[in-house]
């Protein structure tokens, strides 16, 4: 009996001192404050993840930074070769050289940049009205023009598919196919003059960032 009780007590004296431990790591986690505990928390899932998958997720600030780069890189793209059309004497402007020789010596690569992303946020508003003044509303016009890039390309690339899919027709269908072609090509040939006088060139349709 007299070891029954010695067993109980120090089992009940266990549960208390965790019982006291959960309760002081409790209070001392509402001490900090919610951008400390979410900065802890953060740390822990990245921790986590890497451990278990061996890869490391990005932080805030290199999505930014990644995406103001791409946005940068194919906005002063669009632009040189808008000049380029204009002016340029018949030479086109080349996408491999500007996206991989040229960016990366002026500001390094979209996902490393060498170059402040608040400076170059600003830097952008000098040369764009469409860019604002203020740091952080031109970082995010600058992440708004990467999304619409992206929902351009995502776009392009689905209307391709299914241009693919609309040129597979059966051979006895080929002469309505071409008849019909045909009489659409009259008809825009027709109306072409009106239309060339009411076109105006869009500098940021013109091409994406990763041609």
């Amino acid at each position: 009996m007299v070891t029954t009780r010695k067993k109980t007590t120090k089992s009940s004296a266990k549960s208390t001192d965790k019982s006291n431990d959960a309760a002081i790591k409790t209070k001392n986690s509402t001490k900090l404050t919610p951008s400390q505990q979410a900065e802890a928390l953060v740390k822990k899932i990245r921790n986590a993840i890497h451990t278990q998958y061996k890869v490391k997720l990005a932080t805030r600030d290199s999505r930014i930074a990644t995406k103001v780069g791409h946005a940068v890189r194919e906005k002063l793209g669009l632009d040189i070769q808008a000049q380029m059309n204009k002016w340029g004497n018949g030479k086109k402007f080349d996408w491999q050289e500007w996206n991989n020789k040229v960016f990366p010596k002026l500001f390094g690569k979209p996902d490393a940049l060498k170059v402040n992303v608040e400076v170059l946020a600003l830097a952008m508003s000098m040369l764009y009205d469409t860019i604002s003044e203020d740091t952080e509303a031109a970082i995010n016009d600058l992440i708004d023009f990467n999304a619409k890039s992206l929902a351009r390309r995502n776009g392009f690339a689905k209307d391709s598919e299914e241009e693919l899919e609309d040129e597979e027709f059966d051979e006895d269908d080929e002469d309505d196919d071409i008849d019909d072609l045909l009489e659409e090509l009259d008809d825009e040939d027709d109306e072409e003059g009106s239309e060339d006088e009411d076109f105006e060139i869009d500098e940021e349709e013109e091409f994406d960032e990763e041609n």
